[in-house]
């Protein structure tokens, strides 16, 4: 879900949605054309008030996602499109011992060390199998994907929030429409 383009343009709820739902100079003109509102009581209804609070919740799990989720697992949707995607780098035997390497690090890039060797490649060593990867590739995966717990589950709590407020107006304009329909009564 966080990689959805919907997700990633509530980010902008907030600062929209303060703009026009709260903005005194758009309540003053809505008070002032009655079709609008009743002047006595002119604000945001709560139905918008719930738009509002389910998109910001929304956007808070998408900002979390696009902080905490680790960039292989925004990038491939899946180990297996990992996998193919990425089976030629990691058949490298250098490239190998790398991923061995993030695999017991349970990261996705290892830092650089001060003293790192120059880069020397041995052509005579043979290239590794793309078939035999498919495990520690996937591990590598999995434990990306199951990193940031805490994160994941704020941002999870978050989607979860913002879309049962977003039912919310929903639900009673679907109420709203069918007690307004009529219900076998003759067509005039």
């Amino acid at each position: 879900m966080g990689n959805s383009p919907v997700a990633t343009a509530t980010i902008a709820v907030p600062l929209v949605g303060y703009l026009l739902l709260f903005n005194a100079e758009i309540v003053e003109y809505l008070s002032l054309h009655t079709d609008f509102c009743q002047p006595a009581s002119c604000g945001p209804s709560l139905r918008l008030l719930l738009l509002y609070l389910g998109a910001c919740a929304i956007a808070i799990g998408a900002a979390l996602y696009g902080l905490r989720c680790p960039a292989l697992i925004k990038k491939y949707d899946s180990a297996a499109a990992f996998f193919d995607a990425e089976k030629a780098y990691f058949s490298q035997p250098r490239n190998y011992q790398y991923l061995l390497k993030l695999i017991e690090l349970g990261t996705e890039t290892e830092p650089l060390a001060a003293d790192a060797p120059e880069f020397s490649y041995d052509s005579a060593r043979r290239d590794i199998d793309p078939s035999s990867l498919a495990d520690p590739m996937g591990e590598l995966y999995r434990l990306l994907n199951v990193s940031h717990g805490k994160s994941r589950l704020a941002a999870l709590i978050s989607y979860c929030l913002g879309i049962l407020l977003l039912l919310v107006p929903s639900a009673m304009t679907f109420l709203q429409v069918l007690t307004a329909f009529n219900w076998g009564g003759s067509v005039s």
